[in-house]
């Protein structure tokens, strides 16, 4: 059987965060947007697609060897973009301060995961939220203008102390995401 998985730090919204995704959505309301709910926002940090199950314990062992080494770290959340273009926006996303904790699990994990056939992504990590994948934008200029009001703004910050191992259903409603198991770092 086959499960479609990936890798990710979970993150728990505050009110600010809350407060500024339901701005982002009111002010894009009149857009085809699809968004993720609020309860779902996470950092991917490997996508492994599809899955054979008999490789989720060793999944299991290499992420539970990489994030027990790691230390508990902060994250911040700053910033709105899009992925593609602005004039041709496909994902809308909320970025994440350099962390290097972050990207020390990723390479981690990159390395350890490419041994069991999951190739690490051709292009350089840009850790970030998705908010809403784009279908169609026909007011470019009022999500210019909520770009550059966040330009900067800092939205969060958490400490993260585990790194979840996900499972992703997909449904006419949207993803379901179903936890296959949690990794503490070090020391939680």
């Amino acid at each position: 059987m086959m499960k479609r998985t990936f890798i990710a730090v979970g993150v728990k919204p505050t009110a600010k965060l809350k407060e500024d995704y339901d701005l982002v959505r009111y002010r894009l309301r009149l857009e085809r947007i699809n968004w993720i709910s609020v309860d779902h926002l996470h950092i991917t940090l490997n996508f492994l697609g599809d899955t054979d199950d008999q490789l989720i314990p060793e999944i299991v062992r290499y992420q539970e060897k990489v994030v027990s080494a790691t230390p508990a770290f902060q994250l911040t959340l700053r910033s709105l973009g899009v992925f593609k273009s602005l004039q041709e926006p496909r994902v809308l996303w909320m970025g994440c301060d350099p962390c290097p904790g972050l990207g020390k699990i990723k390479s981690e994990l990159d390395r350890d995961l490419s041994g069991l056939g999951f190739k690490p992504e051709g292009r350089e990590f840009s850790p970030h939220l998705t908010l809403g994948r784009v279908k169609e934008i026909r007011q470019i200029n009022q999500l210019a203008q909520l770009i550059t009001l966040y330009k900067n703004v800092e939205v969060q910050t958490q400490t993260v102390e585990n790194i979840t191992f996900f499972e992703s259903r997909l449904t006419p409603s949207g993803p379901e995401y179903l936890p296959i198991q949690v990794f503490s770092l070090q020391g939680k």
